[in-house]
């Protein structure tokens, strides 16, 4: 067989290793009527979901510190795959976990435009969330650095990188000598990111994501 270099050997089993995860995310346990969207990205798509990230710095200090980490992840030649459904309930539960007393009233709100679209049925968002971490235990089962990432999943549907989603997750990963992923905060001092993190977050009541309000 023809010989095939170090680089050609990582990059070929990075692709097959997002394979292998996708079909992890598919065979994950559902409740049973699952409609969870599914897409893969690369270096390029990084750049593009770092720039986003980037014009929401001044209102989110972690997307300023995570798009700053996807510049070097793009430089990395890492990958995420994105993993997404639609908000309104398929299952007729009635559960009233999202709010409302039924599914039916759940499916006639109106959509609350945001960082996440809302409002979401608990147990759609329960798949999803589910699909990510069999992917994750898929890459750290093939010796992959992964984690997952809400910025990533904001940013991916604005990006038109996966379609007709309300909300999404994604699953990074890397095969770099040294994980990537928990090495954020070097973009700012410690002083710097406990006054960022203080004005972002002075109380836990704020959403995830953050929005500061002057």
């Amino acid at each position: 067989m023809a010989i095939i270099g170090a680089q050609e050997l990582l990059r070929g089993g990075m692709d097959r290793a997002v394979e292998l995860m996708a079909l992890a995310a598919n065979t994950a346990m559902k409740f049973g009527k699952s409609k969870i969207r599914m897409a893969a990205i690369g270096p390029e798509e990084f750049q593009d979901i770092a720039g986003y990230c980037e014009g929401l710095a001044e209102i989110s200090p972690l997307f300023d510190r995570d798009g700053r980490s996807f510049v070097d992840l793009a430089e990395s030649d890492a990958r995420a795959l994105l993993l997404g459904a639609k908000r309104k309930s398929v299952y007729n539960f009635d559960c009233g976990a999202c709010g409302f007393r039924t599914c039916k009233e759940l499916n006639q709100a109106e959509m609350v435009e945001s960082i996440i679209n809302g409002p979401c049925c608990h147990f759609v968002v329960y798949d999803v969330h589910m699909a990510a971490n069999a992917a994750a235990c898929a890459a750290y089962y093939l010796g992959l650095h992964c984690r997952v990432f809400q910025t990533i999943g904001a940013a991916a549907p604005a990006c038109e990188f996966i379609e007709d989603v309300d909300f999404c997750i994604g699953v990074a990963v890397s095969y770099e000598p040294q994980d990537p992923f928990f090495d954020r905060h070097k973009y700012w001092s410690d002083e710097e990111w406990a006054e960022r993190f203080a004005r972002e977050f002075p109380s836990f009541t704020r959403r995830f994501m953050g929005a500061t309000e002057d």
